[in-house]
């Protein structure tokens, strides 16, 4: 047996971007928190609330400035799921039985989490849920791998095919500039994440 244990993930996610597709099939070209350009991997950002992608985005492009912030457009997607592997590392119980520093899934330092992408797909996983850093109480679905996406209302044929509807295009407003956490803002020690047993197989979770 490998060091993880994955659950199935079966829900919907949310994404912003500021392109008019919400997917892809390359690797990622910049480096993210599960992702290195130099491994090749293929990695689908998203949240499971529709509040946080804007937050991710602002983070990731250091959009402090309201006024800066408020000139961006962003397409942010409603996607549905069905995965087969993902690592639950939802709350700090979780992360502590996989062995993993809950500090280090929301650290400014990539590098280890990076190195956990790495081992996550050695061992056949699709994904991993765990803290959002971009704001604080929601949580994060990476799913790796190329995926596609399809209309909503469509029947999936293949394992990379996702439903997706675009529901806003638009700029961040100030409230979630303000409540972003960008680089070199400590991570609140009082947060509680959301529940998502709803989300995952009840019968695999446990094992």
């Amino acid at each position: 047996m490998g060091r993880f244990r994955f659950t199935p993930f079966q829900g919907t996610a949310y994404r912003a971007t500021s392109y008019d597709t919400p997917l892809w099939v390359f690797p990622n070209r910049r480096p993210g928190r599960w992702s290195h350009p130099d491994d090749g991997t293929i990695a689908q950002y998203c949240t499971v609330d529709a509040a946080a992608p804007m937050a991710e985005f602002l983070r990731y492009e250091d959009l402090r400035d309201p006024a800066v912030a408020g000139e961006a457009r962003l397409h942010v997607w409603e996607l549905h799921f069905t995965e087969g592997a993902v690592l639950d590392l939802s709350s700090p119980a979780r992360a502590d039985d996989h062995g993993i520093a809950w500090d280090a899934l929301v650290s400014d330092d990539w590098r280890i989490c990076q190195e956990l992408g790495r081992e996550i797909l050695a061992e056949g996983g699709r994904g991993v849920l765990s803290p959002c850093a971009a704001l604080p109480g929601s949580l994060s679905l990476t799913v790796f791998g190329p995926r596609s996406a399809i209309e909503w209302g469509a029947e999936p044929r293949l394992t990379i095919q996702v439903r997706a509807r675009e529901i806003l295009h638009g700029a961040p407003g100030e409230g979630i500039v303000a409540s972003t956490r960008f680089f070199d803002m400590p991570y609140p020690g009082d947060v509680t994440t959301p529940a998502v047993a709803h989300l995952l197989d009840p019968e695999q979770a446990g094992r």
